[in-house]
């Protein structure tokens, strides 16, 4: 849900509209959902990120600037064609992997069916949270930080989404995902399976453990030059997080 956001007075850390767009900021109504398992939207919320002068928080600002710029020097070409892979949506990304898991499930009809339920149920319910997350902490992006402090020109190699840094909404579904996936499946599937993108046309990637999606997730959106590598890795938890409840939810909800 788009609902009205009021975008806070400028000030350090504070998240603002970004370029090139300087859009409103989305999914600020997500976080006024009911959520079908959770007891409510900040059930799992996470720790607040760190400082902007902490060693951690430099540490990933500076990783962003380096490895995620449209100019970048030290971004590798197979770098660039993993966060170009995943600049993907997060719900369609996940639809071959969650088909790929039905398709290695050794449970009935009846299981493999209220696992997708499930899925999709966690899914949801991580959306809730991420977006709770995002704006109580308003975490401002990296393109943002790095042009107030005195890189006027820094440009991320793909734009960034309008909405705030922490956590990463990318991460948060990676997280959940794999651990659906897994209680599905296990961590792993019998054979490598294969993966294709919109959003990088003719790159094929083999996957056979749950947790390299999450782990490419983590990356991409950092060389993409969108999120800070904290924002990442905590969204990836939250989600984690939100599938564990879901899973052990799973009689109240559909049985």
């Amino acid at each position: 849900m788009n609902a009205p956001f009021v975008v806070p007075p400028a000030a350090p850390g504070a998240w603002r509209p970004t370029p090139p767009a300087y859009s409103p900021a989305i999914q600020y109504g997500n976080r006024a959902a009911k959520p079908f398992a959770l007891r409510r939207a900040d059930q799992f919320r996470p720790a607040p990120p760190p400082a902007l002068d902490s060693a951690r928080y430099q540490r990933d600002l500076a990783e962003a600037r380096d490895f995620g710029s449209s100019t970048s020097t030290v971004r590798t070409e197979a770098q660039t064609t993993v966060a170009s892979f995943w600049y993907q949506g997060s719900q369609p990304a996940f639809l071959t992997p969650l088909r790929v898991a039905l398709t290695e499930s050794r449970g009935s009809l009846t299981d493999r069916v209220t696992l997708v339920a499930v899925f999709n149920i966690a899914a949801v319910d991580t959306q809730i949270a991420t977006s709770d997350a995002k704006y109580t902490y308003l975490l401002w992006r990296p393109v943002t930080a790095l042009r107030a402090g005195g890189l006027p020109d820094w440009t991320p190699l793909h734009v960034t989404p309008a909405h705030p840094d922490y956590p990463s909404g990318h991460g948060t579904y990676a997280g959940v995902a794999e651990q659906v996936l897994t209680a599905l499946t296990g961590p792993r599937t019998r054979e490598p399976f294969e993966l294709t993108s919109p959003t990088a046309p003719g790159v094929v990637f083999r996957y056979q453990a749950w947790r390299e999606l999450s782990r490419d997730n983590v990356n991409a959106r950092v060389w993409s030059g969108i999120h800070t590598r904290v924002a990442d890795e905590v969204g990836v938890e939250l989600g984690r997080k939100v599938g564990r409840y879901t899973l052990d939810a799973l009689d109240r909800l559909v049985r």
